[in-house]
């Protein structure tokens, strides 16, 4: 990882956890919302995700799970990719409470292996 990355990814690892805590609720009270309906939580992207289900998707950058978890309710196969351990604590759980399960990968997306 090199400087800018590292210093990055202190950035956004400083209270990220307390952050989404604060500004979505916690993980179970997010979970709750988007359960009501998961493609509503895309936002302006649902038009995108008629069809996903058995699809693989890489979320790059994908912070907190707010658009990993609902299109895995969806039936996608969702990777993250993120700088943030504080983003992927609350992601995870997000998607516990939520009933489903994401991957996620903690690191630069400058480093990612695009060959594998």
């Amino acid at each position: 990882m090199n400087e800018q990355s590292i210093k990055n990814k202190n950035a956004w690892e400083y209270r990220a956890y307390e952050f989404w805590n604060k500004r979505d609720g916690t993980p179970m009270d997010k979970a709750k919302n988007i359960l009501k309906n998961p493609k509503a939580s895309l936002k302006k992207h649902q038009q995108y995700f008629d069809k996903i289900e058995g699809k693989k998707v890489a979320n790059l950058c994908g912070s907190n799970g707010r658009k990993a978890v609902p299109l895995s309710l969806l039936g996608a196969e969702v990777t993250v990719f993120d700088i943030s351990e504080e983003n992927k604590k609350y992601a995870l759980e997000l998607a516990h409470c939520a009933n489903t399960s994401i991957d996620y990968i903690v690191g630069d997306i400058y480093d990612i292996d695009l060959c594998k």
